[in-house]
């Protein structure tokens, strides 16, 4: 264990075997949960942890399996596995299955893991969290939910965060590479820059009367868009306007992520793809992890997307692909942020990305995991300028806050294509 991991699990411990850790993410959190796990069964206690997708299920289990005293039973719950705690010490479960499962302790004690346990609040998957646990550990790298949901359900049950491990913390102690961070402004052409103002033109008019007509909470935000999804889906009045909002947004979102000017951006920095061992392109849309894949192929980068609508064992192929070589450029949406197992790289570029601090931590911990030659890692964030992604606007304003005094380097570039100069 790394020094924080020591401290962590003993911070847990001294809080009566009851609490949060919060760690960047790339940083080990899952060595802390199986610390946990080990010394709940030399208690004699059964453990279930719960994860939000499959590929955290293999992973997980392959962990346990190096760790766990000779004749430990490790289970499965999901992805076609119904092991339950009936004949397994240790069950790891997928959420979504765990909410219907056999988790009844059979033995006295018992401890609960929710991995990424953020996701745990929603009505649906806080039925996991259960009280016949008594000893609970939540692992996160941002456990702060926009809906104040980790107030509500989280902090009641599993406890209050007892250790946080920062990028500073995680620097100094060299548990993290150093990194260097970019973001680069381009332009809209004339025609996507009407597109986009018209659609944040009816975002704004919309939000207004969904608050002062139809009683959508304004904040916090994320009780902002679960009311409006909530009323877009029914036939109650106001459902028509939020339809017409979340319809804007979308087509805002789109001419962002199909703008012209990002796909160029990867012509000039394939020197950068060419260099690194293993690069991430980061999009908010399949279509836009696409045409990002295809066009760095068409440079002579071996590149391809992963998104949702591949296969598990297809998206197991491209990870396993991109481990060993085969593929040295995955370009991917949502899927890739958070409950894969994504081999460590040294390049990330960020081409499409929500505003919320936790996705850009995610993706940031995919670049920062320590290298073997102590290189340093590279994270790129491009935005189109004088929009919702531009930072002098304030986007990414939490994380950058964060990031910045710990980077080896930080700069901003405004992109002038085809040869022109930029400026820091």
């Amino acid at each position: 264990m790394y020094t924080w991991q020591r401290a962590a699990l003993t911070a847990w411990r001294e809080a009566g075997r009851r609490g949060v850790i919060e760690a960047v993410t790339g940083t080990g959190k899952t060595v802390v949960g199986l610390g946990a796990a080990c010394e709940e069964l030399r208690r004699g206690g059964q453990i279930v942890v719960v994860v939000p997708t499959r590929e955290l299920m293999a992973q997980w289990c392959r962990s346990l399996a190096e760790v766990v005293p000779p004749g430990t039973v490790v289970g499965r719950l999901g992805d076609g596995h119904g092991d339950g705690l009936g004949r397994v010490d240790v069950l790891v479960a997928v959420v979504n299955s765990a909410r219907d499962g056999d988790l009844r302790l059979r033995r006295p004690g018992g401890l609960l893991i929710g991995d990424e346990c953020h996701r745990y609040a929603s009505a649906d998957n806080r039925r996991v969290l259960l009280d016949r646990f008594p000893h609970r550990l939540g692992l996160s790298a941002t456990f702060e939910r926009s809906d104040d949901g980790h107030r509500s359900w989280l902090t009641p049950y599993f406890g209050k965060t007892c250790y946080r491990l920062g990028y500073a913390q995680a620097r100094r102690d060299g548990v993290i590479a150093p990194f260097e961070v970019t973001l680069i402004g381009v332009d809209f052409d004339t025609g996507e820059r009407a597109s986009y103002d018209e659609y944040d033109a009816s975002m704004t008019a919309t939000a207004a009367e969904l608050i002062n007509r139809w009683g959508v909470p304004a904040e916090p935000v994320g009780e902002f868009f679960a009311t409006v999804s909530v009323l877009a889906r029914g036939d109650e009045p106001g459902g028509l306007v939020a339809r017409r909002y979340l319809s804007a947004m979308r087509e805002r979102r789109r001419v962002l992520d199909e703008a012209r000017g990002k796909l160029v951006l990867l012509d000039e920095l394939a020197p950068q793809f060419g260099s690194a061992e293993r690069a991430l392109v980061f999009t908010s849309s399949i279509d836009a992890a696409n045409a990002a894949a295809r066009r760095l192929a068409a440079l002579g980068l071996p590149a391809t997307a992963v998104h949702s609508e591949l296969t598990s064992a297809e998206r197991t192929a491209v990870m396993a692909a991109f481990r060993r070589g085969a593929v040295r450029v995955v370009a991917a949406p949502q899927v890739l942020d958070e409950g894969i197992d994504v081999p460590s790289a040294d390049l990330a570029v960020v081409l499409g990305a929500s505003r919320t601090r936790r996705q850009m931590i995610q993706r940031m911990g995919r670049v920062v995991r320590r290298k073997p030659d102590g290189r340093a890692a590279k994270f790129v964030i491009a935005y189109v300028a004088e929009t919702i992604e531009d930072p002098d606007l304030g986007a990414h304003g939490l994380f950058l806050d964060e990031v910045a005094p710990v980077a080896a380097t930080m700069q901003t570039v405004r992109h002038q294509p085809a040869g022109g100069s930029g400026r820091a």
